[in-house]
């Protein structure tokens, strides 16, 4: 198993923890009066999903936390996979598409941290996918 997996795993689970950290830290509050009030127009709009009543700011909130712990299993569940046996090469495949698919939303729409993060992640699992189940063919 190259180590690159690892490297890949690690870099999911240091962004799911990483953004679940600041995200807890965003809920504390700064005292930024700009921040304060975004916070309370987000609790002001409210609607129905499914026959649940929430507000755009738990809305918010459940996502960002919600995707943060799954971006946390998704790298411990490869570490677990990795210690196990040794690393299908479709798995190395789907942690690359996955790790590519983060980084394009990460370059649209995100800060840096998860940019190189998921750059990261994607060219571990590129390189653990293309020397994973390589096999030599005697000439």
């Amino acid at each position: 198993m190259p180590r690159t997996f690892l490297v890949g795993a690690w870099a999911w689970i240091v962004t799911g923890v990483g953004h679940l950290s600041l995200m807890g830290v965003m809920e504390l509050g700064d005292g930024n009066p700009a921040d304060d009030r975004a916070v309370a127009a987000a609790e002001q709009v409210e609607f129905a999903l499914g026959g649940i009543q929430r507000t755009l700011h738990e809305v918010n909130l459940g996502i960002n936390f919600v995707m943060s712990i799954a971006l946390v299993f998704g790298g411990l569940v490869c570490l677990v996979a990795a210690k196990a046996a040794p690393v299908p090469r479709a798995l190395a495949g789907l942690g690359l598409g996955t790790s590519l698919a983060l980084l394009a939303v990460a370059v649209l729409l995100l800060p840096s941290p998860p940019i190189v993060l998921f750059a990261v992640a994607s060219v571990a699992f590129g390189h653990a996918f293309a020397v994973t189940g390589r096999t030599r063919v005697a000439s």
